[in-house]
């Protein structure tokens, strides 16, 4: 913050910049991050019944405090590559859409950082092999050993009826 003196009368000029908050997780080696205001909850060992006749991306339905809620995976839906881990040792993070709950598998929730959304960068090409139109943007962050590209993905686009 800067001290300006005008008119013999001292003002403090405020920053007019703020953080957003993110859930971070991985996808195979890529780190991701959604808009905490999307996260209803992130829970592990929860069961997920199959779903016969539904699109090779939707795992099946999980049943959380009495709801059942649809499971998808956004490495098939994106046709990322899938890696070899157990999918029960899994993290399943619960967010809110227009077509309301739904739980993607992540391979590992990282935690929650906060972002100055002045830094966000516009998108790559197939950033990750996602199509950029469910991508906000990126940004470089310092990760534990050297800055690590963070993708943000559009939970809401995503998760639009007639993207499904």
């Amino acid at each position: 913050m800067k001290d300006l003196e005008v008119l013999g009368v001292k003002e403090i000029e405020k920053s007019a910049s703020y953080e957003e908050r993110l859930i971070t997780f991985r996808l195979n080696q890529e780190l991701i991050g959604v808009n905490i205001q999307d996260v209803i909850k992130i829970t592990k060992d929860i069961e997920i019944t199959p779903v016969p006749k539904t699109k090779d991306y939707i795992l099946g339905v999980m049943n959380l405090r009495g709801n059942i809620i649809p499971v998808v995976t956004l490495k098939k839906k994106f046709n990322l590559p899938e890696k070899s881990e157990e999918d029960s040792k899994k993290t399943i993070v619960v967010v809110e859409t227009e077509l309301g709950h739904i739980g993607i598998l992540v391979d590992k929730v990282e935690g929650a950082i906060n972002i100055n959304p002045d830094e966000i960068q516009p998108a790559p090409m197939n950033a990750i092999g996602i199509d950029p139109e469910f991508i906000d943007g990126v940004i470089m962050i310092s990760g534990e050993k050297e800055k690590e590209l963070l993708t943000l993905l559009n939970i809401k686009k995503i998760f639009k009826k007639e993207n499904l």
